[in-house]
């Protein structure tokens, strides 16, 4: 005989429902269940039979064992942020090959340059395109927000780089995020950019987060109520 389970509904108690009947209703992660023998419920997603269903729905409910990402998180973002990087650099050399060639030094073949000099004539040929190093460096910012915000709310559910270490990026019940709620985690990254004119380099505390938080959120997920789940956790 099937188990039975009842659901709490704002103080109501629902039911008896087959495990079935609880996924065809459909269940919701944060659903209160209850068996006929039990006074206080748990949230559903606390229930390992119904585990492989919520996965199978696509839904990565965020705890604190499955969002402990965070040495998955680096691999990851150097994954997405060398793809961003290879391909700016290859518009500005469509749109601005000036200024790419410029960042050349220029030097004579056959002689030897200090390392003072070398930098000082790249940061010359860098003043000579200080219009295209600022058009440059504002779509390299705009790239990789929109990048990230709509893979994280497009099929992927994560970025290239977090798909590929078996990551996606979820609201605080399971779901994947819609395109605004994605934008608005991206935009929340520049939060640290701008806390580095108050505290220096001690914004990027901030990040670290991830490491001890309760759910493993950096500073920008807690500010966008999103996490990052590791899928076969």
């Amino acid at each position: 005989m099937d188990n039975e389970y009842y659901i709490l509904d704002n103080g109501e108690k629902l039911g008896p429902f087959t495990a079935r009947e609880l996924m065809d209703r459909p269940l919701e992660p944060s659903d209160v269940v209850l068996q006929p023998t039990e006074t206080q419920g748990t949230f559903a997603f606390n229930l390992p039979e119904f585990t492989a269903y919520f996965k199978s729905e696509g839904i990565y409910f965020p705890t604190q064992q499955n969002t402990a990402s965070y040495l998955l998180r680096l691999p990851a973002f150097i994954i997405d942020y060398l793809m961003i990087v290879f391909g700016t650099m290859l518009l500005a050399m469509i749109f601005f090959p000036q200024y790419v060639i410029g960042l050349q030094p220029d030097i004579t073949p056959g002689t030897s340059v200090a390392y003072q000099d070398l930098i000082k004539k790249t940061t010359d040929n860098m003043l000579k395109h200080q219009t295209e190093f600022i058009i440059i460096q504002l779509g390299l910012f705009v790239i990789m927000v929109l990048y990230n915000a709509l893979c994280e709310s497009g099929r992927l559910r994560a970025s290239v780089g977090k798909y590929a270490m078996g990551l996606v990026v979820v609201d605080e019940l399971g779901y994947s995020l819609t395109f605004w709620h994605a934008l608005k985690r991206n935009l929340g990254k520049t939060l640290y950019q701008a806390g580095q004119f108050i505290v220096g380099p001690l914004i990027f505390i901030a990040y670290l987060r991830m490491i001890w938080g309760d759910r493993h959120q950096a500073f920008h997920d807690l500010f966008s109520g999103c996490y990052v789940v590791k899928k076969n956790a």
